[in-house]
């Protein structure tokens, strides 16, 4: 009867020990831009779920905190992106990725008419969503204590402007942050 005991002890240790070497590697990787965050202020986050040890994908999310004067311009940007690790660690070192910038924007409009015979402009505002596609590289360093470090950087084109005065048809995205592997 001990006998057995200590064989089911001993193949509970090993397989618990199994167990915990299998998910040793933690798969979700949360960062934030402080530079945004102090310069713009603008916030710029990032989430990404690793897959394995040479890929992930991932949510940006960057947006204005602050209106500005007249209110025009890009005012936030989601991008899904998919990345490819070429790094010796597990989903760290160099890195390429495709992304798919969702922008929305306020975009001022000159508009011009007349009224009572005289010549009268004014401007207006006009709410534009695009998607586009395009494509970043950088670096990702795990340090202690699983926390995290990300140097990128990234251009797309925009399509589907819905005004002929949206005459910004590039966007980008980009990282400079801190985070945490969790």
């Amino acid at each position: 009867m001990k006998q057995l005991l200590l064989i089911a002890s001993l193949v509970f240790a090993v397989t618990l020990h199994a167990q915990e070497e299998n998910s040793a590697e933690r798969q979700n990787d949360m960062m934030i831009s402080p530079i945004e965050l102090i310069a713009g202020p603008a916030l710029n986050v990032s989430y990404e779920r690793l897959l394995n040890k040479d890929s992930g994908i991932g949510i940006n999310v960057m947006m204005l905190l602050d209106k500005g004067e007249d209110g025009d311009g890009i005012k936030s940007q989601i991008s899904p992106y998919y990345r490819m690790y070429f790094g010796k660690k597990y989903a760290s070192g160099f890195f390429v990725e495709g992304f798919i910038p969702i922008t929305m924007s306020n975009d001022e409009i000159y508009v011009p008419y007349t009224s009572s015979g005289s010549f009268v402009s004014t401007y207006k505002y006009e709410k534009n969503t695009t998607i586009g596609a395009g494509i970043g590289f950088g670096g990702k360093w795990v340090a202690r204590r699983n926390i995290i470090f990300e140097a990128s950087m990234g251009i797309a084109r925009r399509f589907g402007m819905s005004s002929e005065y949206d005459d910004t048809p590039i966007t980008g995205k980009g990282m400079l942050g801190i985070g945490y592997r969790f």
